[in-house]
């Protein structure tokens, strides 16, 4: 019996491939609730009653033909009652670089994000009247140089600072 290594090669590359598509997706689950932002707030554009919401999710190239630039991958927000609220494509300016920035009315969320090496993650979010309530899955909005104020930061089991802990 005559064996291709070619063939092989493919049929490996071919296994491997579907192997991780078959793997289940971890989760994460934080418990303490990510609040408003200390920082002074983005440009509001909010109506009475309402807040917003910010989310860098997992860094992603949605179509690697057209595009090298990686975006934000989209997350669900769940109310109070655990229902589904609302899925967030997440990707807004020049080069849908940037994430999207969602309006809500203020209240208690629920957000579920793909997060690098984590898998998908969930936190609790606190959503107050014209303040902007950030999570930070990247290490990119909070800088991670030993943030001051121990107790007032939400992280990630990591030790990775993910927001402002809420009052």
């Amino acid at each position: 019996m005559k064996i291709n290594p070619t063939k092989n090669l493919f049929l490996a590359i071919a296994l491997t491939a579907f192997a991780g598509c078959a793997m289940p997706q971890s989760t994460v689950v934080v418990k303490e609730p990510v609040g408003p932002d200390l920082a002074p707030p983005r440009k509001l554009v909010a109506p009475a009653g309402q807040g917003q919401l910010v989310v860098y999710s997992a860094l992603e190239v949605a179509n690697p033909v057209s595009s090298d630039l990686p975006t934000h991958a989209a997350y669900s927000i769940y109310g109070a009652n655990g229902k589904l609220f609302k899925r967030v494509d997440n990707r807004s300016g020049s080069f849908y670089q940037s994430p999207a920035t969602v309006v809500l009315p203020q209240g208690e969320y629920t957000v579920k994000a793909p997060v690098a090496n984590y898998g998908l993650v969930t936190v609790p979010v606190v959503v107050k009247e014209n303040e902007t309530t950030t999570v930070d899955f990247n290490g990119g909005h909070f800088r991670q140089k030993k943030p001051t104020g121990a107790g007032q930061w939400v992280r990630l089991p990591s030790g990775e600072v993910i927001g402002m802990r809420a009052p």
